[in-house]
């Protein structure tokens, strides 16, 4: 609060930006407004918060596979479409415990028609054997179209693309793992990706071990 003397403002009442003058007695004072801001606490903000912080916790694991799924090298993009297409996924109860199955994680999303990708994990022999059958050329199904395998393993949250081949064509392969990495934490996920890089298919989760 500050008092003032003045020829020029004497009398002066009301508010400016957040600066209210008013007399007191025979002094002009001028206060600055208290803003007060309330953190949100309902129930449906508290659910809300949690979707956002799983969805945040689940990118950072795959975030060097998202330019590709969302055909973009912004990054801004490839966030918002992550959270977009994962959001609604995370389930949180009435006790603000949250779920997500691993095996629904969207990598991807575009119009292409998803794949046809098998996947087994050789825990013994500790790899990925990747098959993918031929598709009928059709709208959105091109011969070309890249197909690509993501292996994530989810206790060191870590993930690698696999170039697998092309719709067109069927084939096998076996991919190694790292040596760090449990063969027991592995989800595999499968799309598809436009010979140009500009278009993508949705996320097929393929198997767990």
């Amino acid at each position: 609060m500050a008092i003032f003397d003045s020829t020029i403002f004497r009398d002066l009442s009301g508010s400016v930006g957040n600066v209210t003058a008013y007399k007191l007695g025979d002094k002009q004072v001028a206060r600055a407004k208290t803003f007060v801001v309330r953190d949100a606490k309902s129930l449906a903000q508290l659910k809300q918060r949690l979707r956002m912080k799983e969805v945040a916790r689940l990118r950072r694991g795959i975030v060097g596979v998202l330019p590709l799924g969302f055909c973009t090298s912004s990054r801004k993009v490839c966030l918002n479409g992550f959270l977009k297409e994962n959001i609604k996924k995370v389930e949180v109860d009435d006790d603000l415990n949250v779920t997500f199955d691993l095996l629904s994680l969207s990598l991807s999303a575009g119009e292409l028609a998803l794949p046809s990708i098998q996947a087994e994990v050789d825990g013994d022999m500790r790899r990925v054997m990747f098959h993918w059958v031929k598709q009928p050329l059709m709208p959105y199904m091109f011969k070309d179209d890249r197909l690509y395998g993501v292996v994530y393993e989810s206790g060191l949250r870590r993930c690698r693309k696999v170039e697998l081949g092309t719709r067109g064509v069927s084939g096998d392969m076996a991919w190694e793992l790292p040596k760090d990495w449990d063969a027991g934490k592995l989800v595999v996920y499968g799309f598809a990706v436009s010979a140009d890089g500009k278009k993508a298919s949705g996320t097929l989760g393929v198997c767990r071990s």
